[in-house]
């Protein structure tokens, strides 16, 4: 330590200067690199953390809408017209030729479709049981004569 202070009390006035200020702004770099990066790093995170989640909760306020007004549509789809005239007009719309239909009363109907494509009748499946609301009470499948055709037998109900 005596070293230190001879060779400091040796040192000109200007060289003891630079020393003190070359040591200030030393400290202030460590005080920066010790305390005010990385708060400022986090807050950087942060500010993008934030701007992804107000992203999503709009893409979530967006699809609630959507999903507001599909029902809306649905409600109103599923109490148009007679079960007749739904399943019609959606067999219609999905590809699908009826080979028989039998209504037994006003809320029930049973239907036979013969060599129709899978695909279309799971999608007509779902527009019957979700956009339609209507239930399907019995259901037949069988394999059709070539591959990827069916042939159903169905009971609906309505409600």
């Amino acid at each position: 330590m005596n070293d230190i202070k001879e060779w400091w009390n040796q040192a000109s006035s200007r060289d003891q200067m630079a020393l003190v200020i070359c040591g200030m702004l030393l400290a202030l770099y460590l005080l920066y690199i010790a305390l005010l990066k990385p708060v400022m790093d986090m807050r950087d995170t942060q500010l993008v953390k934030n701007a992804a989640q107000q992203q999503a909760l709009e893409r979530v306020r967006n699809y609630a809408a959507i999903w507001v007004n599909q029902g809306e549509v649905k409600k109103n789809a599923a109490n148009n017209g007679t079960i007749v005239e739904l399943v019609d007009s959606s067999l219609r719309k999905n590809n699908l030729k009826l080979s028989g239909m039998q209504p037994s009363g006003s809320n029930d109907v049973r239907i036979r479709l013969e060599q129709v494509p899978f695909d279309n009748l799971l999608a007509w499946l779902y527009e019957i049981e979700v956009v339609q609301r209507m239930q399907i009470k019995d259901i037949s499948v069988a394999n059709g004569a070539s591959a990827g055709l069916v042939s159903v037998n169905m009971r609906l109900h309505r409600d």
